[in-house]
């Protein structure tokens, strides 16, 4: 037995369909990428499924990005890739360790092209979807806290979090930018999140970068050129004005790795090859898109288990 049923599967069959014929219809080309890599991610949310290979470690992907980036750089023009991706430890209602995603880059768009661009395929693929509302994480954060998301120190999320009784006994104390992202996080997603349906948030913490570009907001802030879309209170997509300086990407993989190592995490090498393709990638931008919570949607399901052929297999 499996655990979906044959609409499912037939629902799933013909949002591949949609998909594909979306990009073929914009000339953005599809491309296959090694589900197994050399390289993985040192984010500290992300844990690294491996491999043996010969003796040597290999990385199952979770998102074909570094790889992408590396065939942007050898001038593949705009790409997609629908497949799977795998990430360690993740399990729930909207989370499996394995799922497929949908990611794409447009060389010479801007954040605000390719959130149009990811806005049409939202109403594509789900008919009568109404039109998203754009607001600035600060906006969104602020309203349901009380608090400025890009000013708050580690002492005030921590003085919110005991008031509101939001358990934070995951989050490993540490004094740096890491433990400012995991409480930022876990008040948006306890306390913003549930709000937010056919949303749009943009200008994200800086400690929540990860490999897009910084800039400054209205007020002088410094903010994440990146973005989310969120329907039914779940985050759809994560969009990127990407960051194409090799020398600032090394930075942060070497400042994941300091993060990691106070908390006794692994250390993971940066990909080389990723950095040493990243001065000929041209300016771009790029969404990643859950094809699985997409596809609960248009099913109108609640539980990722129920779209997903083969979840009970381990």
């Amino acid at each position: 037995m499996t655990g979906s049923s044959p609409r499912t599967l037939k629902l799933r069959a013909e949002l591949l369909r949609d998909i594909r014929q979306f990009f073929y219809d914009r000339d953005v080309l599809e491309v296959t990428t090694p589900s197994l890599g050399a390289a993985g991610v040192s984010d500290l949310h992300l844990k690294n499924l491996t491999l043996d290979v010969a003796g040597q470690t290999g990385f199952l992907q979770t998102s074909p990005e570094y790889a992408m980036k590396r065939l942007l750089a050898a001038g593949s023009g705009a790409i997609y890739e629908l497949g799977p991706a795998f990430r360690k430890g993740e399990s729930g209602q909207r989370h499996h360790f394995e799922f497929t995603m949908l990611e794409w880059y447009r060389p010479g768009f801007s954040l605000a092209e390719i959130m149009a661009e990811t806005e049409a395929l939202l109403t594509e693929l789900l008919p009568g979807m109404p039109e998203l509302q754009c607001l600035e994480y600060k906006t969104v954060f602020e309203e349901f806290t009380g608090i400025n998301p890009h000013t708050a120190t580690i002492a005030r999320l921590q003085q919110v979090v005991r008031e509101c009784g939001v358990d934070d006994s995951h989050i490993d104390s540490h004094d740096d930018t890491g433990c400012l992202g995991d409480y930022l996080d876990l008040l948006f997603s306890s306390l913003v999140e549930p709000h937010l349906s056919h949303k749009v948030v943009v200008d994200f913490p800086a400690c929540q970068a990860a490999l897009a570009r910084l800039k400054n907001n209205s007020a002088g802030e410094t903010v994440a050129a990146r973005f989310e879309m969120y329907i039914r209170g779940m985050e759809i997509t994560n969009g990127y004005d990407e960051l194409g300086d090799s020398v600032e990407l090394r930075h942060r993989f070497e400042l994941n790795n300091e993060l990691r190592a106070r908390r006794c995490l692994p250390q993971i090498a940066p990909d080389e090859k990723l950095l040493a393709a990243l001065p000929f990638m041209p300016q771009c931008s790029g969404v990643a898109m859950g094809f699985d919570r997409v596809l609960m949607i248009r099913a109108d399901l609640d539980d990722i288990s129920q779209v997903i052929h083969f979840t009970r297999d381990f």
